[in-house]
């Protein structure tokens, strides 16, 4: 069955801000998953009937989002390198030789 084109503009909006949402919840796989939906629509709609100014507004909201995370994302990988460095750090100082009478050794 073919939408209108009323209907395919109100779908190719609620699909935009549903991957808002998603992306506002960290729930990327539902952002791909509304925007790979949303691109068939749009192939298949004048895009002279098309909100543009809101779907840009929109897109635009959701590109800074992504941006954002992807920053705290660096942020937290770059702490994990740091922790897992002091943490080989710290192993290899509590680490004795065990051919020594009476060493230690600690293994994770």
């Amino acid at each position: 069955m073919s939408r209108s084109v009323s209907e395919s503009q109100a779908e190719i909006v609620r699909l935009t801000k549903a991957a808002g949402e998603a992306a506002q919840q960290g729930r990327w796989d539902q952002v791909i998953q509304s925007y790979s939906e949303r691109g068939l629509l749009l192939a298949s709609t004048p895009a002279s009937t098309l909100p543009t100014d809101e779907l840009l507004r929109m897109d635009g909201e959701l590109r800074d989002r992504i941006h954002t995370a992807q920053a705290v994302l660096e942020d937290l990988l770059v702490e994990a390198q740091m922790t897992k460095r002091k943490v080989q750090e710290l192993r290899q100082c509590l680490t004795v030789q065990p051919s020594r009478p009476g060493a230690v050794s600690i293994e994770a």
